[in-house]
């Protein structure tokens, strides 16, 4: 009976540890911070996963000037701490005073408590952005386009390609005071866009470049974030989202094609 009770148990523990552990074996912490109790907070400028371009260096940077935007529009009685531009960079500076990195304060919450404190700050904010996934997929079904009555509308073929941006980040929320990892968790947004053109037209057709789609990403994973760190005073922002659509309605011999 025991070795019957270790053998189940052992498993539904082994489970129960894989939850709480991310892929990249942090611990997850998925508790909303009281964000709102903070007087004065830090956001330090993220930055890219090892081997990143430079293109997503610079994501990275926005995401979190971004983030730091959007939570001060929210909070506007507190005090946020983050970095303008070149000129203007508060965080960096303490950096560099402290003989500090980013990577350094977002692998160690002690260091990252020591910056809070160096910047007389009640929370620190920083992630790590990981390389972004920028892909494409052609549906070379030949489609037909519907009428307003739902017949043939012409006698033109059109195919679909459907791009797709995947941008995760992991972020940390530290307390200055104790150290303490308030929050601690992966967020990512997967963005997609449609795009149904006549077969003749197909070399003519102008797809979204690698750079509007970081720079959708920059805009979107910020919204993200503010929202899995404060679910309760911001509208849901829904992971995965279609930012561009035909207007038109095509189908094919499985019937009507779904752009989803």
């Amino acid at each position: 009976m025991i070795r019957f009770f270790t053998t189940l148990f052992i498993p539904l523990l082994c489970l129960v540890m894989v939850g709480c552990l991310g892929g990249d074996g942090e611990i997850n912490i998925d508790t909303p911070p009281p964000i709102s109790e903070a007087k004065r907070v830090t956001v330090v400028p993220f930055f890219a996963d090892a081997g990143a371009t430079e293109d997503v260096i610079k994501l990275s940077g926005r995401i979190s000037v971004n983030l730091a935007t959007r939570l001060e529009l929210i909070f506007k009685d507190a005090e946020w701490i983050y970095d303008i531009s070149n000129k203007v960079k508060p965080v960096d500076d303490k950096l560099t005073e402290l003989g500090l990195t980013p990577e350094q304060v977002y692998a160690d919450p002690a260091l990252a408590a020591k910056l809070g404190q160096a910047l007389e700050a009640d929370m620190v904010i920083i992630g790590m952005v990981d390389n972004p996934k920028l892909d494409g997929r052609d549906y070379n079904q030949h489609l037909m386009k519907q009428g307003r009555q739902g017949g043939i509308s012409g006698t033109s073929t059109y195919i679909c390609t459907r791009l797709i941006a995947i941008g995760r980040t992991r972020v940390k929320v530290i307390d200055t005071s104790s150290g303490e990892m308030l929050f601690n968790n992966r967020v990512q947004s997967y963005l997609k866009y449609w795009y149904a053109y006549q077969t003749q037209q197909s070399e003519q057709q102008i797809f979204k470049s690698d750079m509007d789609r970081l720079a959708d990403l920059g805009k979107h994973l910020p919204l993200r974030i503010a929202y899995e760190l404060y679910p309760t005073g911001l509208k849901s922002e829904a992971e995965e989202k279609i930012l561009l659509k035909p207007d038109i309605v095509l189908k094919g011999t499985g019937g009507f094609f779904e752009f989803n």
